[in-house]
């Protein structure tokens, strides 16, 4: 009987003891998104919108090829989506306009969204 008992406590002791480590190292629910899956997020213009001063120039041509030449550079170069973005909040700051591609195609637009010049 008492080889039993025995048995019993080490195995609750083993329960408890597990628990203890699976609670102890059990992500918490914070939920933040882990820093890959953030720069994976498309950004919208609204992000852009609320970081562009009254001071923001209006968009001509000559800068939004300034925009297009930094953003097209800064991707052939590989540089990350974190990175694309930080670019693209500096040109908003600097010019009052942002880059993009979609279907192969390089957009730039103003704090607004129009778009002021595409390259194909």
């Amino acid at each position: 009987m008492s080889n039993l008992k025995e048995n019993i406590v080490k195995t609750v002791i083993i329960l408890l003891g597990g628990s203890l480590l699976y609670y102890a190292f059990k992500p918490s629910p914070s939920g933040k998104q882990p820093a890959a899956a953030a720069a994976n997020n498309n950004v919208s213009t609204t992000a852009f919108d609320s970081k562009v001063t009254k001071d923001t120039p209006e968009p001509t041509e000559e800068n939004a090829n300034i925009v297009a030449d930094a953003y097209n550079a800064a991707m052939q170069n590989g540089e990350p989506p974190a990175k694309l973005t930080e670019l693209n909040q500096e040109c908003m700051k600097d010019f009052g306009m942002r880059a993009y591609v979609k279907d192969n195609a390089l957009y730039v637009c103003d704090v607004s969204g129009n778009t002021v010049l595409t390259r194909h």
